[in-house]
């Protein structure tokens, strides 16, 4: 009579529970490492969006209208750009001046969002940014420096971060 003992079931058993605990490590791995690829890639996402948007309008901007001066740093920066306010379809007055806007603001809110902030009017600019600051160098002096640091937490619970910085070159 053939057939198998006790003892042969429990180590084949044995065996294939090994084999099965190795196939899910490894895929636990492998999901863990493609959610983590994938915040890294959204937080990159997230600081090229506010750098596009911000790079634009600075460098519309004169170092005259920015409320940071020469060889400083801070968390927000308040800026005018120029606009056609008389409606004559030009950014200068009958007199050859540039008309500016009103005030524009960026700054990093309490909700980790960076905003602009425009007549009464705020957006949001990029979301899990943790640290925020505009420099100034102190030549030449129409360039400014901007860093943003993002920051999430993955589904493996790993805390992902990335950095980034531009430097702006305003108008004379």
């Amino acid at each position: 009579m053939k057939g198998l003992t006790f003892i042969e079931i429990l180590v084949s058993v044995s065996i294939f529970l090994i084999l099965m605990f190795a196939v899910f490590a490894v895929m636990d791995v492998g999901r863990g490492a493609w959610f983590s690829g994938d915040a890294s890639t959204q937080l990159r996402q997230e600081i090229i969006k506010a750098f596009t948007r911000m790079e634009r309008e600075l460098k519309a901007t004169r170092a005259s209208q920015i409320n940071l001066t020469i060889g400083t740093s801070g968390p927000s920066l308040t800026f005018r750009v120029p606009q056609d306010n008389n409606g004559d379809g030009t950014v200068l007055d009958s007199l050859g001046n540039v008309e500016w806007s009103g005030n524009i603001t960026y700054a990093l809110s309490n909700a980790n969002e960076i905003t602009r902030t425009a007549s009464g009017v705020t957006s949001v600019l990029a979301r899990d940014i943790v640290n925020l600051q505009f420099s100034r160098p102190t030549s030449p002096v129409n360039l400014l420096q901007v860093d943003i640091a993002a920051q999430k937490t993955s589904a493996a619970r790993r805390i992902i971060r990335e950095t980034g910085e531009i430097t702006v070159k305003m108008r004379n």
